[in-house]
């Protein structure tokens, strides 16, 4: 395994912990706490573990918190987005190899990984450089454009898509049916989000919740994704709520009442429905191509007193 250690991890593991901590300059405190927040999981100090990468990665972070940029609680805030959002990723990646290389010896496998990760890793790593710079820049624009005033939390659109029934459905489909199914619902609702400049913010397996600039886009998400549910046969329903207001942004992920009433929301929905609040509706009242409509007054969890708006695109008028 050293040798697919070596390629993996673009150098030979030749040192413990200590010998890093020693060589990078940094307190051990700093060291441990930074290693925590990227998740890597602790080792014994004689164990080799480490490579020289493993120092300049410390450096680094010295060098981020001197430089007064970020201070040291900021950086171990980023660091662990990094190490989630990444760790995420690595494991979807091993999935896709793991299908690759089924019904392989473990040599075999062992000897394929070697050959892969020879040619894949690099390009892997320069894609995931390219693709990170494209997101950065993609974010920096969406913070410019929802930009709150001081003190305030910026205002998004978040929309909730979850399928009808899942937990039965998942038990009558085999395994193949299952993953057909949700790498399906959530591509398209992806390619759906990105095409009106939003941004998923989390899969939960049988839902997607995303946030947008305007409730119009958000709503167009739903409506197309709950359309094309219910036109394909092969595909099951699904439903959806929209909200909008103030919204807290942490760590890539979403907080606050809007992103608690669109799920509240998307529960209440019918198969193949969309409903909104009273703020998305009031936007969407004056768009012909949209027929909104209140609902009865309910009692949901979180809402003593909530008014849901099914939205539906308009019927062309007779001889129109």
């Amino acid at each position: 395994m050293a040798d697919v250690d070596a390629l993996l991890l673009g150098a030979p593991l030749t040192l413990t912990a200590p010998q890093v901590i020693e060589k990078a300059g940094i307190s051990e405190e700093l060291a441990e706490a930074v290693w925590a927040a990227l998740g890597f999981a602790e080792v014994d100090d004689d164990q080799v573990a480490f490579t020289e990468l493993d120092v300049e990665a410390l450096q680094e972070s010295a060098a981020l918190i001197a430089s007064g940029v970020v201070d040291t609680d900021t950086w171990l805030v980023m660091a662990r987005a990094m190490g989630q959002a990444l760790s995420r990723l690595a494991e979807a990646q091993i999935d896709v190899f793991r299908k690759v290389a089924d019904d392989v010896s473990t040599e075999e496998l062992i000897e394929a990984t070697l050959g892969m990760a020879e040619d894949v890793v690099p390009r892997i790593e320069d894609l995931l450089l390219f693709v990170w710079r494209r997101q950065f820049s993609a974010a920096v624009h969406r913070a410019l454009a929802s930009a709150p005033t001081a003190g305030a939390l910026p205002r998004l659109a978040v929309g909730f898509v979850d399928i009808v029934d899942y937990t039965r459905s998942s038990r009558e489909w085999d395994a193949a049916r299952l993953e057909r199914t949700l790498e399906t619902f959530e591509r398209d609702v992806a390619l759906r989000v990105g095409a009106v400049g939003g941004r998923v913010v989390k899969t939960l397996g049988d839902g997607v919740l995303f946030t947008t600039d305007s409730a119009a886009a958000a709503v167009s998400v739903a409506l197309d994704t709950v359309a094309a549910h219910a036109e394909d046969e092969s595909l099951p329903f699904v439903r959806a709520g929209v909200a909008e207001g103030p919204v807290l942004v942490r760590l890539g992920d979403v907080y606050g009442d809007p992103v608690n009433l669109a799920s509240r929301l998307c529960d209440e929905a019918r198969p193949a429905s969309v409903l909104v609040d009273k703020v998305v509706a009031a936007e969407l009242e004056a768009d012909p191509a949209l027929a909104v409509r209140p609902l009865s007054r309910r009692s949901v969890r979180g809402f003593r007193s909530l008014t849901p708006y099914l939205v539906r695109r308009a019927e062309p008028r007779d001889g129109g």
